[in-house]
């Protein structure tokens, strides 16, 4: 449960086994251009990974619980993730930094979405609201 795998849709074969994280993988995603897979995890971290070699090219640490969801930004430069903490991060994608931390859930959040401008995110939590963040100062 650990792991996630990269199968080839034609022939059936895996392509690659994404190793590394410590606990269950909860989500698993394709970049939009297809290069990269984002996991998310119990283990309190989102990984991204090459689709062409399988490396783990960045660990998204910082979360203080699991990280239930995580989802590219329309140009793939961004992920947002979505926690049990209570919040949601937005990270840069090369160099693993979190940009801003989304405060104000008072539940899970377990669902997180970039708008295709990249201005805006959207969370849904177990609060029973959702709510419209500004990506660049992470004003609700």
């Amino acid at each position: 449960l650990d792991t996630a795998r990269i199968w080839s849709t034609s022939s059936g074969e895996r392509l690659h086994m994404l190793k590394g994280h410590r606990d269950a993988v909860c989500k698993a995603t394709f970049s939009f251009d297809g290069a990269l897979v984002l996991t998310a995890s119990r283990d309190l971290t989102a990984r991204v990974w090459s689709t062409k070699s399988g490396e783990c090219l960045c660990i998204l640490a910082g979360h203080g619980d699991t990280v239930f969801m995580a989802a590219f930004s329309p140009d793939n430069a961004l992920v947002i993730t979505a926690s049990s903490d209570l919040t949601a991060k937005i990270w840069n994608v090369g160099s693993g930094e979190c940009l801003r931390t989304l405060t104000g859930h008072r539940n899970r959040v377990y669902s997180a979405a970039f708008a295709p401008n990249m201005a805006r995110a959207l969370t849904a939590s177990h609060d029973r609201t959702a709510r419209v963040w500004n990506t660049e100062t992470g004003e609700c």
